[in-house]
């Protein structure tokens, strides 16, 4: 990730952080975060922090990265903390939060942690997902407030708000950190969403094309669009293309471009759980 600074040289640790909004994503090996400032033109930065020792000692890093570092521990106007998970199902909207836990237990068996279901409404599902022992309830202490959702949640939200009421289909394929979150659109409507473990650019492209297999989305009139890591979308655009027409670019959200000219730099799901939350 490219890490950026504020390039006007503030900060939220000058004692001005009520000012602040603060986006952080808990993903695996590392954290991710995006801050800005309500008042501060070009405020926005971005940091990428490594989490030492293995899964089991995961909690206890994640722990240690957040007591030592002060940008995590300013008094943020609001705070948003997005928790990888890739034990998640979704369901629709109109199930009861008891059946979704239920449903998640049947796929995934009885098991250690926290299972939660986060509402993505501008979809028409929930996203219930579980957590290991502990980590829901560090972020709940250690944060003022913190608004917590899957890390799938702004991705959802975000592109079926975009592509309601479109007359085609879409995927939109979010490229990140060696991932790749897919997420569909049949005739306006959220239709499907998933992440892939991509450790090649040749894996983006498989399950790219293989969810749009699967949804029937029309190679000569539907729209494929890419976002996030530039030197696996140059890679696989090209492929993609020799199975669908319209390839292009996911357009970056225009309000994103008052925290900093460098936003389109910044993580895409962290951009979205600013703009989101707000």
């Amino acid at each position: 990730m490219n890490e950026l600074t504020a390039t006007n040289g503030a900060g939220p640790e000058g004692g001005n952080a009520a000012a602040w909004r603060l986006a952080l994503r808990v993903a695996g090996d590392r954290v991710l975060l995006a801050a800005y400032s309500d008042v501060e033109q070009d405020s926005l930065l971005c940091r990428e922090i490594l989490l030492d020792g293995g899964e089991e000692e995961r909690l206890r890093a994640l722990e240690n990265c957040v007591y030592d570092n002060q940008l995590l521990l300013q008094d943020y106007k609001r705070v948003t903390i997005a928790l990888t998970s890739r034990q998640f199902m979704l369901v629709p909207a109109a199930m009861s939060d008891e059946a979704a836990r239920a449903a998640h237990a049947a796929l995934y068996g009885d098991r250690a942690g926290d299972t939660v279901v986060d509402e993505a409404p501008g979809a028409g599902v929930k996203i219930v997902y579980g957590l290991q022992p502990g980590l829901l309830r560090f972020i709940e202490r250690t944060f003022d407030r913190p608004t917590v959702h899957h890390h799938l949640w702004a991705v959802i939200e975000h592109f079926a708000a975009r592509s309601k009421g479109a007359s085609v289909s879409r995927e939109m394929v979010y490229l990140h950190e060696g991932w790749a979150d897919v997420c569909v659109t049949v005739n306006g409507a959220f239709a499907f969403a998933n992440s892939y473990s991509c450790p090649v650019a040749d894996d983006a492209a498989y399950y790219a094309l293989n969810a749009w297999r699967q949804l029937g989305l029309d190679p000569e009139g539907d729209e494929m669009q890419l976002i996030g890591d530039r030197q696996v979308r140059d890679a696989i655009a090209p492929v993609l293309r020799n199975y669908v027409k319209y390839v292009m670019p996911a357009i970056f959200p225009a309000a994103s471009m008052r925290m900093g000219h460098d936003a389109v730099k910044a993580p895409f799901d962290l951009i979205l759980l600013l703009l989101l939350c707000e």
